[in-house]
């Protein structure tokens, strides 16, 4: 029998022996419940046990769990990881089996190394994140070796550590941690801040190819992290409002990527495309973060927003002649006119129009009412926009000249004189006048005598 096997069946007699104590004295959880049996089954045997959220421990473990469904998820680094649902009985016994896959591909360099010391061997490490899919291993793999190398081999840059305690999640130690090439730098957690981090040669990372994300054996590890890999594109730098953009992205070995738009939320997958449409010039920002870093992509698409307009009439002076009721002369022209860049087009007076340019033909007409010479300034505006807020108007003058006249008033037609019979003749009509003067005289005549 092998060292490796005689240490693990050492752990197995242990953990059963434990198990059969543990079931004894635990029917029911601390605040009196009903409780039930729960073993699970890891393979790696470094693996680590969440329950609905919280670690537990590494391990396969036996537990107590409440009465009700719970949520069993197992992560060890390299590997992909696995939930189970389970629901708890009272009393009752139940097994979960969570063998791990391991991630087939490879990490290759440059590296360095971060070697942990002060903490507990159970506590958690996460590097850029303090989520499961940032948890890299626990303590004892990652300190300074004793029988065997424990190793946790990271890419070179800048990494943010935590360190959490089992079981409470309480933060035992955080900072940045610079990694540079070839080099092993080691934390000791319970020194003074500017004691904390000490940096010693590591040659053998120079010497070192393409390796496992994971190896272990009876008292040694090493946990090689993949460096986070990003990519983002745009098909169009440079678009009108209104214009479409393509954005396309991808992430390797990323725990969390976020797509956003000027800081606002667009997509959360590892990769993608989308079509977007830019009100405003807009920087598309992808952050890809796993434990083997935080990488950053940026491409900026600028809008035009602006909006150009003219409008122009093909005649600008025009006649308006009325008599009365009735006009004589009035003259209409074409306005020609163009609007780039806009979806909404109003031309006044007169009505919304579509397209980037057109002619809209018009007959202007005095304010004037009253009688006189016609000397006026009919004036029209196009106001264009668009859904981005950009907007323009612009004017256009026709100067109208002419004259309004009074309301014409007929003659009055004088009336006829009576017509003589065909028969008649003028000297009977002749006799008749001179006999009345005749009679006149006298009558004069013998007044005055009368009179004298």
């Amino acid at each position: 029998m092998t060292i490796r096997s005689i240490y693990f069946l050492a752990v197995s007699l242990l953990v059963a022996a434990g198990a059969n104590v543990f079931a004894q004295d635990h029917k029911a959880d601390h605040s009196g419940n009903a409780t039930g049996e729960l073993y699970v089954n890891v393979m790696p045997e470094e693996a680590y046990i969440w329950v609905d959220g919280k670690p537990v421990r590494h391990r396969s473990s036996h537990m107590h769990l409440a009465v009700g469904e719970h949520k069993i998820t197992v992560y060890n680094y390299g590997y992909q990881p696995q939930v189970h649902n389970v629901n708890i009985a009272a009393d009752k016994y139940q097994e979960v089996t969570a063998h791990l896959q391991p991630v087939d591909a490879q990490v290759s360099g440059p590296w360095g190394r971060i070697q942990i010391e002060g903490v507990p061997g159970d506590a958690l490490v996460f590097l850029n994140g303090t989520t499961p899919e940032f948890f890299v291993g626990h303590a004892d793999e990652m300190n300074n070796h004793i029988i065997g190398e424990q190793q946790l081999i990271v890419p070179v840059g800048t990494h943010h550590v935590h360190i959490l305690a089992n079981k409470t999640g309480q933060e035992i130690w955080s900072g940045p941690v610079q990694v540079t090439e070839n080099q092993r730098v080691v934390v000791y957690t319970r020194r003074e801040p500017d004691k904390q981090l000490v940096y010693k040669s590591w040659p053998e990372g120079a010497k070192m190819n393409a390796v496992r994300r994971f190896e272990a054996g009876t008292a040694s590890a090493k946990i090689a992290v993949a460096p986070v890999k990003a990519n983002l594109a745009i098909d169009r730098h440079d678009i009108k409002c209104g214009e479409s953009v393509k954005v396309n992205w991808d992430s390797t070995d990323a725990a969390q990527t976020t797509l956003k738009a000027n800081d606002q939320p667009l997509g959360e997958s590892k990769s993608g495309s989308v079509e977007a449409q830019p009100k405003q010039s807009t920087t598309y920002q992808l952050v890809a973060a796993g434990p083997g870093g935080i990488v950053t992509s940026d491409a900026k698409v600028a809008v035009d927003t602006a909006v150009k307009t003219s409008l122009t009439p093909a005649n600008p002076e025009l006649r308006y002649v009325k008599e009365g009721d009735a006009v004589k002369e009035q003259g209409s022209t074409e306005l020609k006119w163009t609007a780039s860049n806009a979806d909404s087009v109003v031309i006044q007076p007169g009505q919304t129009v579509s397209g980037s340019s057109g002619s809209q033909t018009v007959q202007p007409t005095p304010t004037q009412n009253g009688p006189g010479k016609i000397n006026e300034t009919v004036t029209y505006k196009i106001t264009a926009t668009n859904i981005c807020g950009g907007s323009d108007t612009s004017v256009a003058s026709v100067h109208l000249t002419g004259s309004i006249g009074p309301e014409l008033v007929a003659e009055q037609t004088p009336a006829p004189e009576p017509e003589l019979p065909a028969t008649a003749t003028p000297l009977p009509l002749l006799a008749l006048l001179g006999a009345i003067f005749t009679g006149s005289g006298a009558v004069l005549r013998r007044s005055r005598t009368r009179q004298g």
